[in-house]
Order: structure tokens, then C-alpha cells, then sequence
């Protein structure tokens, strides 16, 4: 039986029937681009007669891998039956490189039963050749270089090559960068000397292989006579390198993607790849697939309006035949807590009006750390959500570190606490020692830290490190009195949160867990806001003292914490219905009927980073479409005119990205009069710190001299 193309539209259809050579299909959001690559695959074998053992198929994920596979399968199996697609190659690139590694290690300098390190491994190797080459890993983060070297890699740079890469990277500075150019060399031959490749390597020695043996080379440009890849715009340029060289012969490669979706330029993702394939391939014809899908014709509208802006993109304009839709929504709030509450009651109310299940929703945002209020509303009105991608706000390390800090600061008989960040940042302090001071603890029925307050059992027990313990308790002693001083107000008590982190040198602990520099950013952002959260929290009842207030605020953040253990710890088919929290990153590729686009502002997006360096804002726009297309029935645009930083109000001004969207798709609702989500009383409250800080502007701008 013929393999029926009826339901494909005309473009799809022609993708699918295209012969030889390279070809470049264009897949716009939602404009069934896995569909279009299992037909072709299918009909390669059912029509064409391409056995299945000549053709590879190539994914960035080993669950899109899978699932293009059963669908070929499904569709073969109609004509051919299920054995027609044996020897049939569908799987990662990783994969790939394993395989024709294994076949041909001694090509590359190593044995066929290479190791696979994983990242521990890999910072155990890295470690040692540190100490080896005089590097203190006290000073230089092994995890910072470890990305580094991974970044290289990428680039297909050997350790002579990279040296100009890493002097000049902005995710680092100059002295991490001399010592990532030191160790690179070294721990290449570490790995070797132990028969073992990091991920980074399966890739990089693939091209090596494939460029230094001509043989092997040439067989697998006959074994591979048809070539299709998925999510072309993010293959980085080793993996360029190794479609390249695997295609030398017959020239056989169908790229599925899209230019406007390319969003992980952070890890080396190039477009260029995807926007100059016409002169990589210069017999290459293009196909576009503009019909979507998925969105109603308002909805892509927008999309288009934004993208259009970009410069350097293949013009294509979405569209679908689903109806014009509801008009797209843009609130504007007054502050942080506003917005959740916001969003929260309109989740709710929509999924009760409309019978929608809490999955049909989903909130998108920029930066992780934007999560935590609109965890704290949806918990509020009890609706059940996930975070997608990342943890939730208050199971973070970095958050966890924080508190666990503030929480022996308030409390120093918490040894739980402690022992979480004695050595957060390093001091030294191992676990033979916390061992002997335990145990004399235990002993005499004391906490570890009235222990570590005595020089005279110090000395003699733990004589090395107690100059560093003294140092210690006698920094949280000094932080725990000054807050007791402090009257029972969030400014105030935010102003002595602030200087505690400084002390605590909390920044630097939380770039030493990081592996690069933007993701230490990240992190920060996720501190930052807990300060943010000090600065909307008000005590229910009477607080006398800073520490009051403070324990209380603590408290209030071990419930939460607590709420949202029990309900990722249910496993009942209820879990699956739940309001999705995720990142603009982590939403491509998915769909949600109802979406709320938040903080729709300079600064989230474009993201600060961006403004901040002067950068092209191609990426970040793309981000803000691929929000966008996410976003099947309806879209809510949220923004805010002020967000409450430290306990103060800063004004936000709305993302340039909103002026890009035709004024007549958008509907304007300005709710930033709506009351507090929380008491009268506390709206009072905020309504007086506003007035406040306001009035003491208009005095410090009195004082000015004229001219």
C-alpha cells in the first residue's frame, strides 16, 4: 500500500517528495516540522526503496529521537510491515559519535572500551591536574574551567587554539582565563592516559576522526546516503564540522529548523549555520513551512510583528487557518505581588467559567528567580502547578545556602543549619573536624556552635582550624546582635540582610557552585530575590525587634518550602494536572492553551545583561517570540509599573518588544489600582512606604543646587 500523503499540506507534501541533494526545510513554529521529517523518512524507504540502514536520522534529545522513530515505524509498518525498518539510525548526535568512536578509538589514540566520564569524574581529573600544575582550587572555581574547556570543544579548539578563546572570554576573567589555557592541555592527557572522554569529547574526536582518516570518512559517506537533522539552528560548529565531513560525497542533507527560534547562542549554538546554508550548500533548495498549527491568526499576528524586527532572518510570515481568536490581552499591574495575584485569580476564575483543567495554563517568564511570587499566589488559591526546567524557588541551593545562613544567624543552636554552610564559601572546615567538635558536643550537651566559641577547647582539639571557627562564630555572634538592635521594619531589616550576605561573602559562595559566569548571574538573581521578598513581608501579629520580624519571615519561608515538598511528593494522576511554570528557554518546543507571558519589561526582557553590554537584541527578541507561539487560544502579556526591590518601589518600563505588536491586536487592561492581594492593613502599609520614599526623593531634589 502507497504511502498516503493526503493530509500534509502542499508545502509539507513537497518537502517529503523532494529527491536529491541538500535541502533546507524552514519550519516555522507549530507548522509540523516532526510530521514533514517522519513522511520523508518513511518514503525515502517505501517509495524511493533507500534501504534503512542508509539513512540517519539526527536529534539534539534522545526522547525527540524516539518519537520521530516510532512514527516512521508506524508509518512503514502500513505499507511494508514493521521488519521494513531495521538498520534504520535515528538517535543523537552523542550517540552517533559513540558508536564510530567505538568502531575506531585506536584512530584517535584510544583503546574501544573508552570511559564516558561523568561530570564528577571529569572535576576529579580536573582537580588533580590543578594541584599538579600549581593551580589552587580554593582560588579558581574547577567547574568555571571545566565549562570553559567544554565551551572549546565545542568550537573544535585544541588547547593551542583555545588560548586566544579563553583570554578573551566574557564569562570570565583574565586570571581564569590563563588558568583554563594551563589545564586544557593537561587534562586532555589525563583523560587519555585513563582511556577515558568527557561528553564534550565524543564530539570533538568525532571530527577528528572523520577529518584525519579519509577511509573512515569514506565509509560512512556511503553508509549514510541520506541525512536528515532536526533543530538545525542549534548545532554548534563541531557538529557543523561533522555533517559536514559526512556529507562530502553525495551531499544528501535535509536541516529541519528555524532561524527564528534560535535561542541557545549561550552554549554555542550558532544561526549562522541555519542562515547561511544556501552557501555551505550551494545547490540547496529551500522549502518554508509558514502554516501553524497550533495558533489562532491574532496570536501569530503578534509573532510576526515582533520577529519582523530582526535583521539578519530567511522572511516568512506564520499563518493558520484556525480562526482570527481572542484578542491578546496586555495588563499592567502596580507591583510584584499584584501581578501573581493577578494572574493566580484569572487561572482560577478561567478554569472554573471555561471548565478548563489547570494543565491548559501555563506562565512564562524570563529568569528563573521571577517564579517565587507566583509560586507563593497559586499556593495561595490553591491550584497545583510545576516548575519546568529547574527547581522550585525555594528548593534552589543557593536559596537553601541563604537561609540556612539567616536561619543560625536567628537561631544559633541550629546545628542542621550549620553544618550546611560552614564551608559556604570554603574555610577549610572538613568533616574530621566537624566530626571531633560534634562529638565533644554530644558530650558535654552543647550545640556545635557554643562549642565553636571556645578557644579553649578549640586549641587542643581542632588546634588547625580554630583561628578560622573563632572567626566564624564570632561573625554570626555580631550579625545576630546587630539584629536584635534593629526596630521591626522590612526596610531596615532588608538593609541588614544586604550587609549580612556581604559579610558572609554569599556572592562569591554562590559563583563557586556555579559552572560559568551566567549562570552565576542567574543564581544571584534568585538571592536577590529573597531580599525582595523581606522587603513585601509584613508580620500578622506584633513584632518588637528586628529578630522578631526576621524569625517570623523565616518561618513563614519553612512552611512554604515545606507545602511545596508535599505536593511534588504526590503521585496520583492529579499531579498531571497541573499549572506549568517555566522559562522562556525551557518552553520551546511546547504548547499550552492559555498563556501568561509575564514581566513584560526592560530588563527581564530584553534581559538586563543585554542592555547592560550593548548587545544585538536578536536573541532576546526571538525569545519573546517563541513565548509568543507558544500560546494556542489565548495570551496575557503582564508587566508591571513598579517592583518592589529591597522595600522599595522601582519604576519598570515596558519591554520594547510591546511596541512591535500592532496596537489593534492588543486589548490594554490597566489593573495597577486594584487592591493589595494581601490585608487593608498591609496595603496601608505599602501605600505609606511608597508616599515615603516618593517624598524623600522630592527632598533630595530640593537640596540640589540650581544649575
Amino acid at each position: 500500500m502507497a504511502l498516503q500523503l493526503n493530509h500534509l499540506n502542499a508545502c509539507q507534501r513537497n518537502a517529503v517528495l523532494f529527491s536529491n541533494g541538500p535541502l533546507l526545510i524552514l519550519a516555522g513554529a507549530g507548522s509540523g516540522k516532526t510530521s514533514t521529517m517522519a513522511y520523508r523518512m518513511a518514503h525515502l524507504i517505501t517509495e524511493r526503496h533507500i534501504s534503512p540502514r542508509e539513512i540517519l536520522g539526527l536529534s539534539f534529545t534522545n526522547k525527540a529521537a524516539m518519537e520521530l522513530k516510532e512514527r516512521v515505524k508506524n508509518l512503514v509498518k502500513k505499507s511494508l510491515g514493521r521488519k521494513a525498518v531495521q538498520g534504520l539510525s535515528i538517535t543523537t548526535f552523542h550517540s552517533l559519535c559513540v558508536r564510530l568512536l567505538r568502531a575506531h578509538a585506536e584512530r584517535v589514540g584510544f583503546q574501544s572500551d573508552f570511559t564516558i566520564m561523568d561530570q564528577n569524574d571529569q572535576l576529579d581529573v580536573l582537580k588533580q591536574v590543578l594541584r599538579n600544575i600549581k593551580i589552587d582550587e580554593r582560588r579558581f572555581d574547577p567547574d568555571v574551567i571545566l565549562f570553559e574547556i567544554g565551551q572549546a570543544k565545542n568550537r573544535f579548539m585544541s588547547p593551542e587554539q583555545a588560548e586566544t578563546f579563553f583570554l578573551e572570554s566574557k564569562r570570565m576573567s583574565p586570571d581564569y582565563g590563563i588558568a583554563a589555557a594551563s589545564s586544557y592541555s593537561r587534562y586532555q592527557e589525563q583523560l587519555k592516559i585513563l582511556n577515558a572522554m568527557d561528553f564534550d569529547d565524543l564530539i570533538f574526536y568525532t571530527v577528528q576522526l572523520l577529518e584525519s582518516q579519509a577511509d573512515v570518512r569514506e565509509k560512512y559517506n556511503f553508509q549514510f546516503r541520506h541525512i536528515l537533522v532536526d533543530e538545525y539552528q542549534d548545532t554548534n560548529a563541531a557538529q557543523f564540522k561533522i555533517l559536514r565531513l559526512l556529507t562530502e560525497r553525495h551531499q544528501n542533507l535535509c536541516v529541519v529548523g528555524d532561524d527564528d527560534q534560535s535561542i541557545y547562542g549561550w552554549r554555542g549554538a550558532d544561526p549562522s549555520h541555519i542562515l547561511e546554508f544556501g552557501r555551505h550548500y550551494p545547490s540547496a533548495q529551500m522549502i518554508a513551512l509558514e502554516q501553524n498549527y497550533r495558533s489562532t491568526s491574532r496570536i501569530l499576528e503578534a509573532a510576526n510583528s515582533v520577529i519582523a524586527q530582526n535583521r539578519n532572518r530567511y522572511p516568512k510570515k506564520l499563518w493558520s487557518d484556525r480562526g482570527v481568536g481572542e484578542a491578546i490581552t496586555e495588563v499592567i499591574l502596580e507591583e510584584d505581588r499584584a501581578e501573581a495575584e493577578f494572574v493566580a485569580k484569572e487561572i482560577f476564575k478561567n478554569g472554573q467559567e471555561k471548565n478548563r483543567p489547570w494543565s491548559d495554563f501555563a506562565i512564562l517568564y524570563r529568569s528563573n528567580s521571577q517564579s517565587r511570587v507566583f509560586e507563593e499566589a497559586l499556593r495561595r488559591h490553591t491550584i497545583p502547578y510545576k516548575i519546568v526546567g529547574g527547581l522550585s524557588f525555594l528548593a534552589r541551593k543557593e536559596v537553601k545556602d541563604v537561609l540556612a545562613c539567616w536561619r543560625l544567624i536567628v537561631n544559633p543552636k541550629d546545628d542542621a543549619s550549620l553544618r550546611r554552610i560552614i564551608n559556604w564559601p570554603a574555610r577549610g572546615v572538613g568533616r574530621t573536624t566537624l566530626e571531633a567538635l560534634g562529638t565533644y558536643a554530644f558530650e558535654k550537651k552543647q550545640s556545635l556552635f557554643e562549642v565553636m566559641g571556645q578557644s579553649s577547647v578549640l586549641n587542643p582539639l581542632v588546634p588547625k582550624k580554630s583561628g578560622v571557627i573563632l572567626e566564624f562564630w564570632a561573625l554570626m555572634t555580631r550579625l545576630g546582635r546587630s539584629l536584635t538592635e534593629l526596630p521591626a521594619e522590612a526596610e531596615a531589616v532588608v538593609t541588614w540582610a544586604k550587609d549580612s550576605l556581604q559579610q558572609l561573602q554569599a556572592r562569591q559562595a554562590v559563583e563557586d557552585d556555579c559552572d560559568d559566569a551566567v549562570q552565576a548571574v542567574k543564581k544571584w538573581e534568585n538571592v536577590e530575590e529573597l531580599l525582595h521578598s523581606i522587603g513585601q513581608f509584613s508580620v500578622e501579629g506584633e513584632a518588637q525587634t528586628g529578630r522578631q520580624f526576621f524569625s517570623e519571615f523565616l518561618n513563614r519561608m519553612s512552611l512554604e518550602a515545606q507545602e511545596a515538598e508535599k505536593d511534588e511528593e504526590q503521585k496520583d494522576d492529579s499531579k498531571k494536572n497541573q499549572v506549568t511554570l517555566l522559562t522562556l528557554h525551557g518552553a520551546k518546543g511546547l504548547e499550552y492553551p492559555v498563556v501568561y507571558m509575564v514581566g513584560v519589561e526592560e530588563g527581564f526582557l530584553p534581559h538586563k545583561r543585554t542592555i547592560d553590554e550593548a548587545v544585538d537584541f536578536g536573541e532576546e527578541r526571538r525569545l519573546c517570540y517563541v513565548g509568543i507561539t507558544r500560546a494556542k487560544d489565548m495570551l496575557f502579556l503582564t508587566r508591571v509599573k513598579n517592583r518592589i526591590r529591597y522595600g522599595k518601589p522601582m519604576p519598570r518600563t515596558p519591554s520594547r518588544f510591546l511596541t512591535d505588536i500592532p496596537k489593534d491586536l492588543i486589548v490594554r487592561q490597566d489593573e495597577s489600582d486594584i487592591p493589595d492581594p494581601t490585608s487593608k492593613e498591609q496595603q496601608v502599609e505599602h501605600e505609606s512606604r511608597i508616599k515615603n520614599y516618593l517624598a524623600e526623593i522630592r527632598a533630595n531634589l530640593m537640596k540640589r543646587p540650581s544649575g
